[in-house]
């Protein structure tokens, strides 16, 4: 690939925003010179935020497509060639037209599409976070060289995820399949929230229990001496104390119990969850000599 940094920067007079973008240009040109690409390329894309010029915005497509980041490259490669023309520039014209040609070919692309089945109410599609369009769906799309995620969801469905290598210059069809129902939660795990909700309650009671013994033992220690209560009403007060306490005693061992049992069905539910569908159909051709077809999935 031919590198060409072209001279010049944006900024304007009295911006500060302006001025710190042409610093970002001039380091980020420099970065270029001498092929730290990984370096270069996000303050190259800083500059251009702070403050948008079709020299930056072209340096910027040169840097990503040397950094191998083809598809990157060419959108900006496009933006680059518009400013170009709007600011009347044929030099730049000529040099972002040039590398869209050269990259037309050896761009990445990546193709989803709906297998039999697969349409359903409320389905969102995405790529690498990104939604695609329904009218998108079957379009070859340029993506960076490396690894990409599709994930498909739909209301009452499991998502459905995968993840698929794509090389340079390759073509890779990802088929989304029909999404199975939703499992909803198992009766273990069903089983493990009753359980904890019986817990807390117990518990709960457990507590309430516990402190009025606390208070009635107090109270019962102040109105009698030792085991000799004057009156009914004080032996009265220590027996509700004792009551009180014993009703804890059991309240609490209760919910201690299903603390327990709540915890054991939460964790063999964990460990019976089947994993995620991960089920995909992956179709590219391979780089290199001959007609091969590459079919791989993941189940």
């Amino acid at each position: 690939m031919m590198l060409v940094l072209t001279a010049g920067g944006t900024a304007r007079a009295g911006d500060s925003a302006a001025e710190e973008a042409e610093a970002l240009f001039r380091e980020g040109k420099q970065l270029m010179a001498e092929k730290r690409y990984a370096e270069a390329c996000p303050k190259l894309a800083e500059s251009h935020r702070l403050d948008p010029g079709g020299g930056t915005i072209l340096n910027l497509a040169l840097c990503h497509e040397a950094e191998g980041k083809t598809a990157t490259a060419y959108r900006e490669l496009g933006e680059a060639l518009a400013w170009a023309r709007t600011d009347a520039r044929p030099d730049r014209a000529e040099i972002a037209h040039e590398r869209l040609e050269a990259l037309e070919d050896d761009l990445a692309r990546l193709v989803v599409v709906l297998g039999p089945g697969a349409r359903a109410a409320g389905m969102e599609i995405e790529r690498d976070g990104t939604s695609i369009a329904e009218a998108s769906l079957g379009e070859p799309a340029p993506v960076d060289p490396g690894e990409h995620m599709v994930v498909a969801k739909a209301d009452g469905k499991e998502p459905f995820r995968t993840t698929v290598r794509v090389a340079p210059g390759a073509r890779v069809t990802v088929v989304v399949p029909a999404l199975a129902p939703s499992r909803g939660p198992s009766g273990t795990r069903i089983a493990a929230h009753v359980t904890a909700g019986l817990s807390a309650a117990a518990l709960g009671a457990g507590a309430f229990f516990g402190i009025r013994a606390l208070v009635k033992e107090n109270e019962a220690r102040a109105r009698c001496q030792g085991a000799l209560c004057p009156d009914a009403a004080s032996l009265g007060v220590a027996e509700e104390g004792r009551t009180a306490a014993r009703i804890a005693d059991v309240t609490l061992g209760v919910g201690a119990l299903f603390l327990v049992t709540s915890a054991t069905l939460y964790w063999v539910s964990r460990s019976k969850s089947p994993a995620d569908p991960r089920a995909s159909i992956a179709i590219a051709p391979s780089a290199g000599s001959g007609a091969t077809l590459l079919l791989g999935g993941t189940f």
